[in-house]
């Protein structure tokens, strides 16, 4: 046993010996290892330990400021537009169709050509046709119904002239009647007379018998006037008949020549409707059926517009129709990039659509351009630019509803949530703005945040600036450090990183302005310009562009904004963060830093690479010149993550000079400045060389 152990201890010692320098070796290599490690690691490197156990979801990057397009709100001249999308509709519109069935046999007209009252536009058959031949037939029969109306007037002329010549020969009886009536009326007491001289002797039988047969004579005489009477009495009577009889048959006849000369009329009119002609002059814009189709009557065969006049028609929302008046002005747009025509609203629809509950307000306008384009030759539309709308186009019509002068902001910037509108409002940190404030006039003490009458004297509430109320601004807040790859380390100052010695940058760059969402109250609106009646102040700064994302509190920078092509050009980084000297501020930087007003700039300007300086001047808040500061600093550029040189400052006439002599890129400096305060001032600045 004991010589086990012993060649146990035997062996250790020859391994020792053998093994000693080894052993050593390794310790001085570890021991310089970890002296190296924890002399030149660079800030922020890390580990292979540190590194497998990172969340790289925890490093926070500066909070940046947001590009944004902003405008100022302004007292300007507003009129006031409700716009809706509209129509063209032709002025009249005429459906050509036959009214009679008929081939189409010529049809001398196409879409484009243009039309004038009664040309021809479509005839129906040849020259032979049915109702050429109705028509001639027609003729004929209303020439024989004239020709036996002449003959019936012929037959009345002559029973009216019999008629006459019997009532003439009646009025000769009666008359001969008179005459052999008083005859004898004579005789007759003549005779009894002599019959009573007879008897009594006083005249001889034969000078009595000379009396009786004149007696008798007369008597004869006055029977014969009576029949002759009789006679001419009937001959007249049957005159008036056969007149009467002539009376009817002549007007039968007439009856008879009228209708056959309406069915002449009646069968021309038809045949004229082989004929179809323009009601008016018009642009002939559709051809439905081609030459030789066989056509009823209401089928359309062409479509002819009258587009010199046209009407523009919109539906127009419950909401807004009652703004609209007759005569209001109009402003009509077409296709992108056309001219913007006026007009007035000619009439407004009495009714509203049971689907889309709107009305209809329509605007008539004069349609041909003063001087076309595109001339027509008289015949046809050469071009459409003779026009300025065409029936069935897409229009927008701005219809005026008042004009004022008032605060105005471009209407992009007014958007709404909930119903209410709303503008971001682009304002200095600590300059957020209040709600408005109303006061009675009489009793100061009555404040009320909305508008209203007073309780106490029933008065109307005045909107009074919000600052009688609320106090003097807040205080512009602290900036605050911190560490990217360890977000949980916060300072109010700039430094180093306790952990991984990495310099801590502002949680926040901030563009100068932060965004508010302000709610306001609007009036008049058009398509650029919306007027605000409540909420905002000539000269505040709205955000018209570049809003869709922003949230409250957020910093923003004011950018060019286009349209088309968004943001024209990106802010300079020493537009947005504080700290930068480059060209966006031609290497001049001014800092506020406790009490000291800090002009830093770089030179030359520009500054060349390997050859530049920087120069500060240091004065105090209320005025005067520091003298006697330290100014020392590393540089580094944290790009190549590379230590640059250390920094130190000399005095000058004008300030304080450090020779950088940076290269071209990107550079961080980290000053510290003594002697002008009880407690070190710490500045952090970034410099681009070119």
């Amino acid at each position: 046993m004991r010589e086990r152990i012993s060649g146990l201890l035997n062996n250790a010692g020859k391994w020792s010996r053998k093994n000693f320098w080894g052993v050593v070796t390794i310790v001085v290599v570890s021991i310089g290892s970890f002296f190296v490690v924890q002399t030149f690691k660079k800030p922020g490197q890390m580990t292979v330990l540190e590194a497998n156990v990172m969340d790289m979801s925890t490093m926070m990057p500066p909070r940046g400021a947001m590009p944004v397009g902003l405008a100022q709100a302004e007292e300007t001249e507003i009129e006031g537009t409700i716009t809706y999308t509209g129509s063209v509709v032709a002025f009249e519109d005429e459906d050509v169709y036959p009214r009679i069935t008929g081939r189409i046999v010529e049809m001398p007209v196409y879409p484009g050509d243009r039309v004038k009252k009664g040309q021809l536009l479509v005839q129906l058959d040849p020259e032979s046709s049915e109702y050429k031949s109705r028509a001639e037939a027609a003729q004929h029969a209303a020439e024989s119904a004239m020709h036996f109306a002449g003959s019936a007037k012929a037959d009345f002329e002559q029973k009216k002239y019999e008629l006459e010549a019997a009532e003439e020969a009646e009025e000769a009886a009666k008359k001969a009647v008179s005459e052999v009536k008083a005859d004898l009326d004579y005789w007759s007491p003549e005779i009894k007379r002599q019959e009573n001289l007879l008897k009594d002797d006083v005249v001889s039988q034969e000078e009595y018998d000379s009396e009786l047969a004149k007696y008798r004579a007369a008597s004869a005489r006055y029977e014969k006037a009576e029949a002759s009477l009789r006679q001419a009495t009937k001959t007249k009577l049957a005159a008036k008949a056969a007149f009467q009889g002539a009376v009817h048959h002549v007007g039968h006849q007439f009856s008879a020549s009228q209708e056959a000369q309406a069915g002449e009329k009646t069968a021309k009119i038809i045949n004229k409707y082989r004929d179809i002609v323009a009601k008016d002059s018009g642009v002939v814009v559709e051809r439905v059926i081609s030459p030789g189709v066989v056509v009823n009557p209401g089928m359309v065969v062409l479509r002819v517009a009258h587009i010199d006049k046209v009407r523009i028609q919109a539906e127009i929302s419950n909401a807004d129709i009652s703004k609209v008046r007759l005569g209001a002005l109009v402003h009509i747009k077409g296709a992108e990039g056309s001219e913007t025509v006026d007009g007035r609203v000619t009439s407004i629809f009495p009714a509203a659509d049971k689907t889309s509950r709107t009305s209809v307000v329509e605007a008539l306008i004069e349609n041909q351009r003063p001087t076309a384009g595109g001339r027509s030759n008289g015949r046809e539309v050469v071009s459409a630019t003779e026009y300025r709308f065409l029936p069935g186009q897409y229009v927008i019509m701005s219809i005026v509803t008042g004009d004022k002068t008032g605060l105005t902001v471009p209407t992009r910037a007014v958007f709404r949530r909930g119903g209410k509108p709303f503008v971001w409002l682009a304002v200095a940190p600590g300059e957020e703005k209040k709600p408005g404030k109303y006061q009675c006039p009489m009793h100061p003490d009555v404040i009320s945040d909305q508008p209203g009458e007073c309780p106490k004297c029933g008065m109307k509430l005045e909107r009074v600036d919000h600052k009688e109320h609320d106090g003097s601004k807040s205080k512009e807040e602290k900036r605050t450090y911190t560490c990217t790859m360890h977000p949980e380390i916060r300072s109010d100052k700039p430094g180093k990183c306790p952990k991984c010695g990495m310099d801590l940058t502002p949680t926040e760059l901030s563009g100068g302005k932060i965004a508010q969402l302000i709610s306001v109250k609007t009036g008049l609106t058009n398509s650029d310009r919306t007027e605000i009646v409540e909420g905002l102040e000539v000269g505040d700064e709205v955000v018209v562009q570049g809003f869709e994302d922003l949230q409250p509190t957020m910093p923003l920078i004011g950018v060019e904004w286009t349209d088309k092509e968004g943001i024209e050009k990106l802010p300079m980084a020493s537009e947005v963060a504080t700290n930068r000297l480059d060209k966006g501020n031609s290497w001049q930087l001014e800092q506020m830093v406790d009490h000291l007003m800090m002009s830093i700039s770089m030179k030359p300007t520009p500054p060349k690479s390997k050859e530049n300086s920087i120069e500060i001047k240091l004065e105090k808040h209320g005025g005067g010149k520091v003298s006697g500061a330290q100014i020392t600093g590393t540089s580094s550029m944290p790009s190549m993550d590379m230590k640059g040189p250390d920094l130190k400052a000399s005095q000058t006439g004008n300030g304080y000079k450090i020779n950088t002599d940076f290269h071209s890129g990107l550079w961080n400096m980290d000053l510290l400045i003594k002697g002008v305060s009880k407690e070190p001032i710490r500045l952090s600045i970034d410099v681009e060389v070119p």
